[in-house]
């Protein structure tokens, strides 16, 4: 009976919800299902899911800003076109050939001799010394548009050397000789000789000016070894011939047996589809005993084996004797060489026969240009420039 009692008396301290008793209640065994109703709530707050938004700011990662990277590679390129400009030069180079007395074609194997190719090095370009006043070259360059508008471009400074053979009295003979072709923009001088015991010496020698209409000669000489000059006087239009002492009428473009070679080269080059073969140039000419024509004809090109088997590219173009004092002239002018002479036939008068192949070329230092001759006062304007 009284654990009846004390039984209903606990149920109803706990209907009642006495707090003391409250107390005792959760510390006895019942406290396990408490605990799980605590635990309950909890798991409610699992609201940290809010917490996985988190990730969104990743996907705004700023590190995708990496295009830099970009940005640099882009830059690179830019500097590939700076590298383009050392390409620059070489095109001034060929502007600057359109002046007279310069030229650079787009092809060329005229270069520089390599250092220790020759013994003893090279000398020192020495200058061209000036064969006429200021007031006498002045004089010559205004009258030398009456040669004509025909474009020119004049072959760079060059050392040509050559194997050189053919029969001279009678007697056969083969020697190296070497074509001295120098030019500074406003003067110019040819050299080239052939000496053996056997044949004796013969040694042409050309100065002048240059000018639109290209070579001007001033004075021109042939030593064999005596010495026969022809001097251009071109204020009064005359040519002295030392040989026999004699004067004889000067003509607009008149050239020398040496610097027709350049000026058939430098017309040419000047304007290469003016002259397909059949083709002929005519130009005065003007010899030791007197005065006469250049006549040559223009044939198709030949490739010829030269500078140590190399094939070049040549015009060929062909003078035949116009009288008994006059040569047979065979030319072939290097297309790839500033058009100077790759091979040179010659037949005089008299029997002789000379033949010179090319067996090196190399431009040589222009040398130092003397001060540019001044015009005259009342001159006639410079024509047919390029």
């Amino acid at each position: 009976m009284i654990a009846t009692l004390v039984v209903v008396a606990l149920h109803a301290a706990l209907l009642l919800g006495l707090p003391h008793l409250g107390q005792v209640t959760r510390a006895g065994q019942d406290a396990g299902s408490f605990v799980t109703r605590l635990i309950a709530p909890p798991a409610a707050v699992a609201v940290p899911a809010p917490v996985a938004a988190a990730p969104p700011p990743r996907p705004t990662e700023p590190p995708r800003p990496r295009p830099p990277p970009t940005r640099a590679v882009d830059h690179a390129p830019k500097v590939a076109p700076t590298a383009a400009p050392p390409t620059a030069p070489p095109a001034q180079v060929s502007s600057r050939s359109d002046a007279p007395g310069h030229t650079a074609p787009a092809v060329s194997q005229l270069g520089p001799k390599p250092a220790g190719a020759s013994f003893g090095g090279q000398s020192a370009p020495v200058p061209i010394e000036p064969a006429a006043t200021a007031t006498e070259a002045a004089t010559a360059l205004a009258f030398a548009p009456q040669a004509g508008d025909a474009p020119t471009r004049v072959p760079r400074a060059a050392e040509l050397s050559y194997r050189t053979r053919g029969h001279i009295g009678g007697q056969p003979f083969e020697l190296p000789t070497t074509l001295h072709w120098r030019q500074d923009g406003q003067w110019y001088e040819i050299r080239w000789g052939l000496y053996s015991p056997r044949v004796g010496e013969q040694t042409r020698y050309a100065v002048g000016l240059l000018s639109p209409q290209g070579l001007l000669p001033l004075r021109a000489e042939l030593r064999t070894p005596e010495l026969r000059d022809m001097r251009l006087d071109y204020a009064r239009q005359r040519i002295h011939l030392s040989a026999s002492d004699t004067e004889v009428p000067l003509a607009a473009g008149t050239q020398d047996r040496l610097g027709v070679l350049i000026q058939l080269g430098a017309r040419i080059a000047g304007d290469p589809e003016r002259y397909p073969p059949g083709q002929t140039i005519e130009l005065p000419a003007v010899r030791p005993t007197g005065i006469g024509r250049w006549r040559f004809v223009v044939e198709a090109d030949e490739t010829l084996e030269a500078l140590k088997g190399q094939n070049l590219p040549t015009v060929r173009l062909v003078h035949e004797a116009q009288d008994d004092q006059d040569v047979r002239i065979e030319l072939w002018l290097g297309r790839t060489l500033d058009y100077l002479p790759v091979r040179l036939r010659i037949t005089e008068a008299g029997g002789d026969t000379v033949e010179h192949d090319l067996v090196t070329a190399w431009a040589r230092p222009t040398p130092v240009a003397p001060p540019a001759p001044q015009a005259p006062p009342a001159g006639p304007p410079a024509a047919g420039t390029n």
